[in-house]
């Protein structure tokens, strides 16, 4: 009985991720890198799923593994997953971190591009549909309490407030294109629509032990134009911008048994943005 008690209020049990095997979806960027640095050192295995292996300067973990995988393509999904879980035999969190910028990404509303919509429509929002049905069927079929992640943007919860990105010059728009920054409405429609999906698996699937959750992150200092920057954090009542670390414990919560009796909430983690 003391041995029960001690490590059931031991915090190290309680974030734990110890023989959980984790999918990370857009897993290279850095959000996805920091995920899966932050669960492997809590005990789990990860593998990132993605379009592009970035570099790293690190040396490799082999705990930390890369799989090429395009989430718009339903087989090349099932692929990917089929072969894991024959390694692993389980899998236990999944992590949607999927964000895409095709061409044309941040012109403007009037002037939106079709072809650009529908490309980060089935990206981000069906993407997530598709791995997330593997997931739950996985997840049932093996009678295992499975946990989905997937992560928002504040602008997934309120509008944008496009005065942060007026005068913005195009050639300073780190993240390319002919362009200025901007947040466009094929990323703010799609954010949204991830928080009814994650809210519809936490209410049809919870009955089977499937737990559904979102983080909804602030945005990230990414060396973008000084003009933006200075605009932004003066709407942040912590007065900066995120480190991409910033988020290392919310992840980390939500994927241990720390949250175990949390489904159906979205974790926001903005410095106060959406607070005003």
């Amino acid at each position: 009985m003391n041995n029960y008690k001690q490590n059931k209020f031991n915090y190290k049990n309680i974030f734990s991720m110890k023989n959980k095997k984790v999918i990370i979806l857009g897993g290279t960027g850095n959000l996805g890198l920091n995920f899966s640095q932050t669960l492997v050192s809590a005990g789990a295995k990860v593998y990132l799923l993605d379009k592009i292996k970035k570099k790293k300067k690190k040396k490799n973990n082999e705990n930390i593994i890369f799989q090429k995988c395009d989430v718009s393509s339903k087989k090349n999904i099932s692929k990917n997953f089929k072969e894991i879980i024959k390694k692993e035999k389980k899998i236990d969190v999944l992590i949607y971190n999927v964000y895409s910028k095709p061409k044309n990404y941040y012109q403007n509303f009037e002037k939106y591009n079709l072809n650009t919509w529908e490309k980060v429509l089935k990206t981000n929002l069906t993407g997530a549909f598709l791995t997330c049905q593997f997931m739950i069927n996985h997840f049932k079929k093996n009678k295992i309490s499975g946990n989905i992640i997937i992560v928002l943007s504040t602008y997934g919860i309120v509008g944008p407030d496009l005065s942060i990105y007026e005068n913005l010059k195009n050639k300073n728009n780190i993240y390319g294109g002919k362009y200025s920054l901007t947040t466009p409405v094929s990323y703010t429609s799609t954010k949204s629509g991830l928080l009814g999906l994650m809210k519809y698996i936490s209410t049809t699937c919870g009955k089977f032990g499937i737990r559904a959750n979102s983080l909804t992150p602030g945005g990230v200092f990414d060396f973008q134009e000084k003009k933006f920057v200075n605009k932004y954090i003066k709407k942040v009542p912590l007065g900066r911008m995120a480190n991409w670390s910033d988020y290392n414990g919310s992840i980390l919560f939500l994927a241990s048994d720390a949250s175990k009796y949390m489904s159906g909430s979205n974790l926001i983690i903005d410095g106060g943005w959406t607070a005003w």
